[in-house]
């Protein structure tokens, strides 16, 4: 888990956002995408667990992870749940359909959304601790989300400052 914060930027960027973006129409397709979310999601829980053991290290005061864990392990399978849900959308089929599917589809997705900022906003907030050595604001770690969720830039800019903060405890 920790080896994925070794990676360097570019090769999170190929196993995140060039998969995100593989457009080719074969079933691999859904496949591929997962793949890219899992490693995002990896990725992120490996920030959050990783950086709450360097706030120890640092003896600065922790966060509460059991939602993060939560929220992480919940995220891919609500995913996977809402695709099955989903009606789906063919050339003789475009009236969207409202039925008990797309009612119990609605929490679910809203629930994602939630899980989905709340496990980013925590990885951000851990990062900014750790860079800071302090309790941090939403200001502090404001450019930490906004790179994290416009990744493709992010991930060049957020990998290295991840990497050298994990040499610095090992050289200690």
């Amino acid at each position: 888990m920790k080896k994925i914060l070794k990676f360097k930027h570019w090769q999170l960027f190929i196993l995140i956002v060039l998969t995100a973006a593989w457009s080719s129409p074969s079933p691999l397709q859904e496949i591929i995408r997962f793949i890219g979310l899992i490693t995002f999601l990896i990725w992120t829980y490996a920030i959050g667990i990783y950086g709450q053991e360097k706030l120890e290290y640092l003896k600065l005061p922790t966060l509460d992870t059991k939602l993060f864990k939560i929220n992480i392990i919940l995220f891919p399978i609500l995913l996977i749940v809402s695709f099955l849900l989903s009606p789906e959308q063919t050339a003789e089929n475009t009236q969207p359909e409202f039925n008990t599917q797309t009612i119990l589809l609605m929490p679910i997705t809203l629930y994602m959304f939630f899980a989905f900022f709340q496990t980013i906003v925590f990885s951000c907030k851990t990062l900014a601790i750790i860079e800071l050595k302090r309790e941090v604001k939403f200001s502090d770690y404001l450019v930490n989300l906004i790179l994290t969720l416009f990744l493709i830039i992010g991930v060049w800019i957020l990998q290295p400052k991840i990497t050298k903060l994990i040499a610095e405890t090992e050289n200690n």
